[in-house]
């Protein structure tokens, strides 16, 4: 009976040493390393207005600003942001986006300068308007195109 009780304290030891051996090393394992994942950017090449025939001009009456894009044939879709400084140098602006449904048409697009709902308020001593667009090609790629405009041309 000796021999049985000896035999159960040592199997209940090495349970027991086994037991905080497994606890204590699975304390030491280190956290896996976190992912760490890196936004892809856009590249965005750059071209000149008279690569897609943009022009930029005011109306007759400098209520609006007006602008033409002469060569679509290759683009799908234009994002615009028009910005100005109004009376009192108070930064204003616009943005808009243009589908193109008839690759190779004129597109033409009026801002007014001011804000409108059923009535429009034109703004006062606008200076240094500036359109960026970004140009969305046929094949997917993008670019930008930036024009200046002084006031009354």
């Amino acid at each position: 009976m000796k021999n049985k009780n000896l035999a159960i304290l040592i199997i209940g030891l090495v349970v027991l040493v086994g037991g905080v051996a497994l606890i204590l090393s699975s304390g030491k394992k280190e956290a896996p390393a976190p992912i760490i994942q890196v936004p892809v950017e856009e590249v965005v090449s750059v071209m000149k207005p008279e690569e897609i025939g943009l022009s930029l001009t005011t109306s007759n009456d400098n209520k609006k600003v007006i602008f033409e894009i002469a060569d679509t044939k290759d683009i799908s879709g234009i994002d615009y942001e028009l910005s100005y400084m109004s009376k009192g140098d108070i930064p204003r602006g616009a943005i808009g986006n243009i589908a193109i449904k008839q690759p190779g048409k004129l597109v033409k697009q009026e801002i007014p300068l001011g804000t409108c709902s059923d009535v429009c308020h034109y703004d006062q001593d606008v200076s240094n308007i500036k359109l960026i667009l970004k140009v969305t090609k046929t094949d997917g790629t993008t670019s930008q195109v930036e024009k200046s405009l002084t006031f009354g041309q």
